[in-house]
């Protein structure tokens, strides 16, 4: 849920199905994801960029409110087959592993970059990789079995280590001045705030 609309509750919705007319019938159940509460459609209506919804628990501008930013998930009526095309529900959780069978970092998020998928991974010492999802990296891709193999040295990646403050380090002053000229030179006094 991206934004809102007007006062009566309807939120503006970034679509990430291949079906919104399914997903957001009038009567559909879609649950907020990470609480598991319901919410009931009462009206969809599609547009571009993303569409507008309006549901029966939400029914002001400030019952609205708390749920942007927030992402809605639909129960499967079966279980996906595997020719099911794999949604990024399934890959999120998954240690994506080497060749050698080490661990590379979870699958935390998904996102989009250009046509291809990125997953995001945090490593064992609490850093991020950003692993692209193409077939020249992800050598082994089951993530139903619970199985993703990742082979980093082919884009040379690297992951960003975590970052760790430490609290005995003094900050440097920050450098006034115009672009290399000297505060002094420039007319600047002191450090800005």
């Amino acid at each position: 849920m991206r934004g809102l609309r007007g006062l009566d509750g309807t939120l503006r919705l970034e679509m990430l199905t291949d079906r919104p007319e399914e997903r957001f019938a009038i009567g559909s159940i879609l649950t907020i994801e990470g609480d598991g509460r319901t919410l009931k459609v009462d009206d969809f209506q599609p547009a571009a960029p993303g569409s507008f919804a309006r549901f029966r628990e939400v029914q002001s501008r400030d019952a609205a409110t708390p749920l942007v930013g927030r992402f809605l998930t639909v129960a499967l009526a079966v279980a996906p087959k595997a020719s099911d095309p794999i949604s990024w529900d399934e890959v999120i959780g998954i240690t994506v592993r080497d060749a050698a069978g080490d661990p590379i970092g979870e699958i935390v998020d998904c996102y989009r970059a250009g046509g291809a998928e990125v997953y995001l991974l945090r490593t064992p010492d609490g850093g991020e990789l950003d692993l692209p999802a193409v077939a020249s990296v992800i050598t082994t891709f089951d993530p139903r079995a619970g199985v993703i193999v990742a082979d980093l040295s082919v884009m040379e990646l690297e992951p960003r280590r975590a970052r760790i403050k430490d609290p005995n380090r003094k900050q440097r002053p920050r450098r006034g001045g115009v672009r290399g000229v000297p505060a002094a030179a420039s007319g600047e006094e002191g450090e800005r705030a």
